[in-house]
């Protein structure tokens, strides 16, 4: 509770001073506008990869709040766009730091969220983003903490998932099987049928925020024939969904994934998430 009054309190000491102290601002090399409020020049910083555990705030330019975190975990990813993003700036901040960014509101929502800009801002407002980042996980480190905590129990499991839920706002209900589907870009043509060749585009992520596989770093997009079994059954359920040229956020259970199996990178009972762009039906 402590904490949380700190915080708070902290946030508003922020939003004050930077008010009465925009000459202090200073500007990456990426276009990024930012300030640091806590600096620690000699400790750690993270690396792309890296898990990093931080607590944010945003808000639009007139200091109304959007959006609001308790500390979760996250990796790393490179910028999402140029001109300044908010991967470019956790790459400036140290362990313990604390810091304000500026980024446009239409290259967070539509580069680094793949979603539409909301009809509250138009494409030339910027956010506020305030970050406290608080711990550092090399991620080779990370990967040996996911061996030995293997998440077994099932209520833990949908803790997790509940929690990861509420980060990203999503208030819909699962289908019977337990998918989760969110429509992040809606497509233009019809479903595909089964046993159709289709083309997509993906990244798949654990729901901690690290990612295990993605077509896009290839940059070769993956064709399989839909609803035959070639792919996971959280794929052909959500896949049937979908319409060409439409992007889906896919939250699929262990038993619609791999189960009790590992498979390369995945740890038995993993739910997995998966943004899948659909380019192509045959």
């Amino acid at each position: 509770m402590i904490n949380k009054i700190v915080w708070s309190y902290a946030l508003l000491l922020m939003i004050v001073f930077w008010g009465c102290n925009e000459a202090t601002f200073k500007t990456h090399e990426s276009g990024l506008q930012y300030k640091f409020f806590i600096e620690n020049n000699k400790n750690q910083q993270p690396a792309i990869g890296d898990v990093i555990t931080i607590k944010f705030e945003y808000t639009d330019s007139k200091g109304n709040s959007i959006e609001k975190t308790e500390q979760f975990r996250t990796q790393l990813k490179k910028p999402s766009h140029p001109g300044g993003s908010i991967e470019n700036g956790l790459t400036l901040m140290h362990k313990g730091d604390s810091a304000l960014f500026i980024i446009k509101a239409d290259d967070y929502y539509t580069k680094t969220l793949n979603q539409m800009l909301p009809e509250r801002f138009t494409e030339n407002e910027y956010l506020h983003f305030y970050v406290k980042l608080i711990d550092i996980t090399p991620i080779n480190e990370f990967q040996k903490e996911r061996q030995i905590a293997k998440l077994s129990d099932k209520r833990e499991e949908e803790k997790q998932v509940n929690d990861f839920l509420a980060r990203i706002n999503f208030t819909g209900e699962p289908t019977m099987s337990g998918l989760y589907f969110m429509e992040l870009r809606k497509g233009a043509e019809a479903t595909p049928n089964p046993g159709k060749k289709i083309t997509v585009n993906y990244i798949g992520y654990f729901i901690d925020g690290q990612i295990f596989d993605s077509s896009y770093d290839r940059k070769k997009p993956f064709t399989f024939r839909f609803g035959v079994g070639e792919v996971i059954p959280g794929w052909d359920e959500g896949i049937a969904k979908m319409t060409v040229g439409g992007k889906y956020k896919l939250i699929i259970p262990p038993h619609l994934a791999y189960g009790s199996e590992t498979v390369g990178p995945i740890p038995p009972n993993s739910t997995l998430v998966f943004e899948i762009e659909l380019l192509h039906v045959e």
